[in-house]
């Protein structure tokens, strides 16, 4: 095996963009890492699109973004997600705070909160977010209807820490934090909307998942017992008595268990109309289910 090319002289030698970019992207892939992440870090730390970078790409890359740039390849090298070594990541194109105590952010979470904003009504709502994590669901609601109050909940502290950042840097003043495990520690209440990211992996599919998300994304938040099946049907169980009479309740889940989760409804929530909704990859990905009137 080729040992891979040395970054010591990154921090003593003048390189232009073009010239970093080249060293960052052999590199990545002599350890059979994404070239294209070293693009997105550099793109990042100094501010210019593609094209931005091309028009200045014999310019000498600035020392601090060298440094930083340095920093993050070593780092990429080992599977620490960019969004991790940045610090931040986009969500329905705003940038939220990121560390290895949260989940970064999917697209797929991004069309779920779409939907629940193209479905709001003319009034005022009542919100849960079940799981918030780095507060990315509860805090684009809260932007996006001023009015409504919204509770946002997840049984890791570190988590919640995450997601109280998040809110002040958007003075989402409406949305309200609380430390828990699903339902227990909230009072008995109605609310309008309930959304949940609940983890939805199951163990066994650890082999098939990029070695960054398994180094360095939280357990806690990827993973459920019964085939990733465990927090859908804590959730069924117990959500009846939380949702208004017309309240809704939307969830994501894994490409693979629409049919085990309809099965979970069918199980314990009878007189409730689910529907299913796919992603732009044409995956059924997240559900809105509500009782039948």
């Amino acid at each position: 095996m080729t040992k891979p090319r040395s970054w010591s002289k990154f921090k003593v030698e003048k390189l232009s963009y073009s010239n970093a970019l080249k060293r960052a992207f052999l590199l990545l892939k002599e350890q059979d890492k994404f070239p294209e992440d070293a693009q997105y870090l550099m793109e990042e730390l100094s501010g210019f699109n593609y094209t931005q970078l091309q028009l200045h790409r014999n310019e000498v890359v600035p020392n601090d973004i060298m440094r930083k740039f340095h920093d993050g390849i070593v780092k990429l090298g080992m599977d620490v997600p960019v969004q991790y070594i940045l610090g931040y990541a986009y969500f329905l194109n705003r940038n939220f705070t990121v560390n290895e105590n949260v989940l970064i952010p999917r697209q797929d979470t991004e069309e779920m909160v779409q939907k629940i904003i193209d479905d709001h009504s003319a009034k005022n709502e009542s919100i849960c977010d079940i799981g918030t994590g780095s507060g990315i669901i509860a805090i684009s609601l809260g932007i996006a209807f001023p009015n409504d109050d919204i509770l946002a909940t997840d049984i890791s502290a570190e988590a919640l820490k995450v997601a109280k950042l998040n809110a002040d840097n958007y003075q989402a003043n409406n949305v309200y934090f609380q430390q828990s495990d699903l339902f227990k520690t909230i009072k008995p209440q109605q609310f309008d909307v309930i959304v949940s990211n609940p983890p939805y992996i199951a163990e066994d599919e650890k082999k098939d998942m990029d070695p960054s998300v398994i180094k360095y994304e939280p357990d806690l938040a990827l993973y459920g017992r019964d085939n990733g099946l465990e927090f859908y049907e804590n959730i069924v169980k117990v959500v009846d008595n939380y949702l208004s009479d017309d309240g809704t309740l939307y969830m994501e889940f894994g490409f693979k268990q629409k049919n085990a989760i309809n099965q979970i409804f069918c199980d314990n929530l009878p007189n409730y109309v689910v529907e299913f909704h796919k992603d732009m990859s044409g995956n059924y990905r997240y559900l809105k289910a509500k009782k039948e009137m």
